[in-house]
């Protein structure tokens, strides 16, 4: 892969689930970068700015998104339901909608497609471990699974169809981390807004990669992505003493990388289980 040489961006670009708290925070980068930014989202939020260009929509829908998909070169999915729920609610909006949207896509023409993975992809590996875009999938929830599945399908439409995809598992994504678990996790939105446009214009075919801004306590071996090109110029590091000791009280949300989402509902038992407030990567240097 040659990333000094990308590809121009594309020159219309359909941002999915435009309206969401994620979106809306790297909506102003994507579209000082392309000529046309269309967005879409299921339902219009009053407090946006940008409600009266939302197309309302239903990505479950074939026939509607054959119509927001007329003149796209490439689409940003970020569209979907962002949390644990019971099977009905994510079928619907997070593979249903998921193999609609892509089937679509190849059949409409688009290039590339770039979406929102999640680390609750790889939620059930321990805090200890450092991982990267090789590792098997461990999902930690329901939610995780889906997340796990829009990677496969994106894989499988890559080798089928030539639909190029990336894939960025996210952690939070805010202008700053919140508790210390964030501290490993954090992406800043300037950050993650460059992981999309290296996947609108670098040179791949399927790709998962981390979306985390230079975290020294990361968890995640990003080199995948600093392959193509990523130099994220946000961390987490200057927020550690405020954050450290905002722990979860529960020993299995502080041993997985899922947090909440592994504990809720875990029965198994959990080797080395580790005490809150002790990180797990205090002395891990930056990732290289």
């Amino acid at each position: 892969m040659n990333p000094a040489s990308p590809s121009p961006w594309p020159a219309c670009v359909l941002l999915t689930g435009a309206g969401g708290k994620v979106a809306r925070a790297v909506r102003p980068y994507l579209a000082a970068r392309c000529q046309t930014l269309r967005l879409t989202d299921i339902a219009v939020n009053d407090d946006d700015p940008a409600a009266d260009e939302m197309h309302l929509a239903d990505l479950a829908d074939p026939a509607r998104v054959r119509e927001l998909l007329q003149g796209v070169d490439a689409v940003v999915h970020f569209a979907g339901y962002p949390r644990e729920a019971d099977w009905p609610a994510l079928l619907h909006a997070n593979v249903q909608a998921v193999a609609c949207l892509w089937g679509a896509a190849v059949d409409a023409g688009v290039q590339r497609i770039v979406y929102a993975s999640s680390n609750h992809a790889v939620g059930y590996y321990p805090r200890s471990q450092r991982i990267d875009a090789d590792a098997p999938a461990r999902p930690d929830s329901r939610y995780g699974v889906t997340k796990v599945f829009m990677e496969a399908l994106a894989s499988l439409h890559a080798d089928k169809h030539g639909l190029r995809a990336l894939g960025i598992r996210i952690g939070s994504c805010g202008p700053r981390p919140v508790d210390a678990r964030a501290l490993a996790h954090w992406v800043h939105p300037e950050d993650l807004a460059q992981l999309i446009g290296i996947g609108l214009t670098a040179h791949l075919h399927h790709q998962v990669v981390y979306g985390v801004s230079a975290n020294r306590r990361s968890w995640y071996d990003n080199r995948a992505a600093e392959q193509l090109g990523y130099q994220p110029v946000h961390s987490a590091d200057g927020f550690e003493p405020a954050l450290l000791h905002a722990v979860s009280p529960d020993p299995v949300a502080e041993h997985f990388q899922g947090g909440s989402f592994a504990a809720a509902g875990h029965r198994s038992p959990v080797p080395n289980r580790i005490t809150p407030g002790c990180p797990q990567n205090a002395a891990r240097g930056p990732a290289a």
